[in-house]
């Protein structure tokens, strides 16, 4: 019985004789056609090598950084007509002002002087006289020899007429990067351990404002509860962050509420009752209990921190994040910051509510 053979067919002409299969499109072509598939692959490279060097010169272009640049020495003109604006009517005011106060000192010492002239003349004075001359003449010359009669006063609040700049990478950009949820846990790690410890503690922060019965030591580096308050009593920190990163150690040195809360707000927000619930609170009552906007995002049920245990507030300015360290678990929790509801400058804050909650700044 003859045995019949299956021939593989020229996927363009359909013939059986010759084949040669492409390893890799898996399909079969006689001599001829096998030929112009190579060839049409040779094109192919030779297009991508043509975009690759496009690529390397776009990439040595420095077009778009001359813009950019551009855009940097526009603003820097715009600054400096600002200031030099403000330099003029400065100078402009302070010369008015001096010849305001030479010319009262001019009609004081012009009547000193009549009637010292007058009763001279006359022979007319006594002890008493010379006495008041004395101390007028003394008056004067303070008045004279006083350089804090005229202020320069500087305005701290430059938004409305100067703004800083700063080179951050772009709202899109990050969106793109971003590879995990808008609140995520995150257990420390070789990335997460390369973030904590390529900081420093921040050693100048302390302790500064309270709302309620909170007792600081002097170094104003420990804070005690001294009274047990529904509403929660809470003290912020000394500093003003809005730029780059930075890392706040805490120890609990004792813990009777259920919740502490560690976390930031924005600098101009007064400390009051209920604090995690303004609009520019940020931070964590349990690392599974974050707080947006005033808002639990989720509500924990781990009580993960005790009395004794170290945490870390970190400050990410520069990616307008902060993250909750916890050192004994070695836990790492994360959270974005809306600068339109917590804007810059930040500060630290830490809620207590209970009689004896003791936190300390390391």
């Amino acid at each position: 019985m003859a045995s019949s053979v299956t021939k593989q067919a020229c996927v363009q002409c359909d013939k059986g004789g010759g084949i040669a299969m492409c390893n890799g499109c898996q399909q079969s072509f006689c001599i001829k056609h096998f030929l112009e598939h190579r060839q049409e692959l040779s094109i192919q490279i030779e297009n991508i090598g043509q975009e690759h060097d496009l690529l390397r010169r776009d990439m040595d272009c420095d077009q778009y950084i001359q813009s950019l640049l551009e855009r940097i020495h526009r603003w820097e003109q715009e600054s400096i007509n600002i200031i030099q604006e403000n330099a003029r009517k400065a100078r402009i005011d302070l010369q008015n002002l001096f010849e305001q106060n030479k010319k009262e000192m001019k009609t004081s010492v012009d009547q000193l002087t009549k009637e010292l002239r007058r009763c001279t003349e006359a022979d007319d004075y006594t002890e008493t006289d010379l006495r008041r001359w004395r101390e007028q003449l003394e008056e004067l010359r303070q008045t004279v020899s006083d350089t804090s009669m005229i202020n320069i006063d500087y305005d701290h609040n430059m938004r409305a007429a100067l703004s800083l700049i700063r080179i951050s990478i772009s709202p899109q950009h990050q969106q793109r990067q971003q590879l995990s949820s808008f609140v995520q846990r995150i257990y420390a790690r070789e990335t997460n351990h390369l973030i904590v410890d390529q900081l420093t503690d921040f050693d100048n922060e302390k302790f500064l404002d309270i709302h309620g019965n909170i007792v600081l030591s002097l170094d104003r580096s420990t804070a005690c509860c001294s009274e047990s308050r529904w509403d929660g009593l809470c003290v912020s920190g000394l500093r003003r962050y809005s730029s780059e990163q930075h890392r706040i150690r805490f120890r609990i040195d004792k813990k009777n509420s259920v919740n502490l809360f560690f976390g930031i707000l924005t600098a101009s927000q007064p400390l009051i009752a209920r604090i995690t619930e303004v609009e520019s609170a940020y931070g964590w009552l349990e690392l599974d209990f974050p707080l947006m906007n005033g808002k639990a995002e989720t509500k924990g049920w781990n009580k993960i921190i005790n009395t004794g245990d170290e945490v870390s507030l970190i400050l990410d300015c520069d990616h307008r994040r902060i993250r909750f360290h916890h050192h004994r678990t070695n836990m790492l929790v994360d959270l974005p910051v809306d600068l339109r509801l917590c804007p810059f400058p930040w500060k630290i804050v830490v809620r207590l509510d209970t009689l004896g909650d003791t936190v300390r700044i390391l």
